[in-house]
Order: C-alpha cells, then sequence, then structure tokens
C-alpha cells in the first residue's frame, strides 16, 4: 500500500511538472518570441507614417516629401531636391518598406575609435526619415561585412561625434539591399515619363471639281 501511495505521489508530481512546461510554451514562450522579435527590428514605425525623408550620400543629397492630393486622399512623393520632380513610387517603397520592416541579424558593439573600421565615420549613407508626429530617425550605412551579406549600420545614433572614443556604440548587422535600396542614380528616383501620344492629323478636305 505504501508502495502505491509514493507512485500516485510521483505520478502526481510528473502531471503538475507537465502541466508547467504546457503553461510555459503556451503562456511565456509566445511572449518571449514577440520580444526577441521586436528587438530584431530597426525601427517600429509603419511606412505610412513617414512625411518626409532625405538620402545622403558623399555624392549628393536627395529629399522627397509625401503630398496629398485631397486631405485624407491618396498621398504620392515628390522629389525637392536635387532637382523637383514626381518620384518613382517604387523606389521610394522599396526603402520605405525596409526602413520599416527591416530587421538586424545581430547587434555588436565597438568603440567610438573602432567607427572607420566599419565604415561609419564617413558612411556610405543617411537616412532620414520624419514621422506624421514630427519625430525623426536616421540610418547610417557603413562598410560591407565580412560575409558580404550585411551592412554595418548605426540606428538612431547621436548626432555629434562620443568625446570619449573609448565609449561603446551598438552597431547593427543590416541586409545588403538597404545598399540597393539607396545607392541608385537621379533617374531611377524620378518617376518615368508617359511616353507622349501623337494625335493623328486629320486628312486635308479634298478639293471639289467646283473649286478648281
Amino acid at each position: 500500500m505504501k508502495l502505491q501511495k509514493n507512485t500516485l505521489v510521483l505520478i502526481a508530481v510528473a502531471l503538475s511538472m507537465t502541466g508547467l512546461v504546457a503553461f510555459f510554451e503556451m503562456q511565456v514562450s509566445p511572449k518571449e518570441e514577440a520580444a526577441k522579435e521586436e528587438k530584431q527590428k530597426i525601427f517600429a514605425f509603419n511606412s505610412d507614417r513617414i512625411q518626409f525623408f532625405t538620402v545622403k550620400t558623399p555624392e549628393k543629397i536627395l529629399t522627397f516629401e509625401r503630398v496629398y492630393a485631397t486631405k485624407g486622399g491618396k498621398s504620392s512623393w515628390e522629389m525637392k531636391l536635387p532637382v523637383q520632380a514626381h518620384a518613382s513610387q517604387a523606389s521610394v517603397d522599396f526603402l520605405l518598406d525596409r526602413l520599416a520592416t527591416g530587421k538586424s541579424d545581430r547587434t555588436i558593439n565597438i568603440t567610438a575609435a573602432q567607427l572607420p573600421e566599419f565604415g561609419l565615420d564617413q558612411p556610405q549613407a543617411t537616412v532620414t526619415v520624419k514621422l506624421d508626429n514630427q519625430e525623426t530617425h536616421r540610418l547610417v550605412l557603413g562598410k560591407t561585412d565580412f560575409s558580404g551579406r550585411f551592412l554595418y549600420a548605426q540606428a538612431n545614433p547621436p548626432e555629434a561625434p562620443p568625446q570619449n572614443s573609448a565609449q561603446n556604440l551598438p552597431v547593427l548587422l543590416v541586409p545588403y539591399d538597404f545598399k540597393n535600396a539607396v545607392q541608385r542614380p537621379l533617374s531611377e528616383w524620378k518617376k518615368a515619363e508617359e511616353p507622349k501620344t501623337e494625335k493623328p492629323q486629320k486628312p486635308s478636305p479634298t478639293p471639289s471639281p467646283e473649286n478648281k
């Protein structure tokens, strides 16, 4: 009888542990996974909140502004610098979608003195966006990593260089297609002009015999 009681106690303990594991997997693990996913995101805003953005490279500075045909209606993008022109919706969407949904593969800590090693002292591109609540965010893109699959980047770094060269700074590894999103010729940022269709010329009236 004593053995049976001990066996029942062990079974009860085992069932309790199984229940706790199931509860952890159902309740805790999804929360941890969600938190992990959120940490991997570069920024926490949606692309439709971006109202203005700038792409700065060593060669040029481009600025774009969202415009609305009617208040609360459908929007489009206008290039303001270096020339005023209708912007290519596909090129703009490609960049803004990556800013809003892009994730960092991992984060490493470097010192301010190491910024040149990662190409972040003189970046290949800096993207600055302004949201509908006037918040601004910056993504600084540096060199390609050794694998060729990622770029070193900083999200919202301090405007001024750190005074302490030994200060730790977080550096992200972001997908390489960010380079494709910003390194475009000016013509690809402009909306393609629709081909002009020539109006058919009306045939000249044939003179009647009376008019000859």
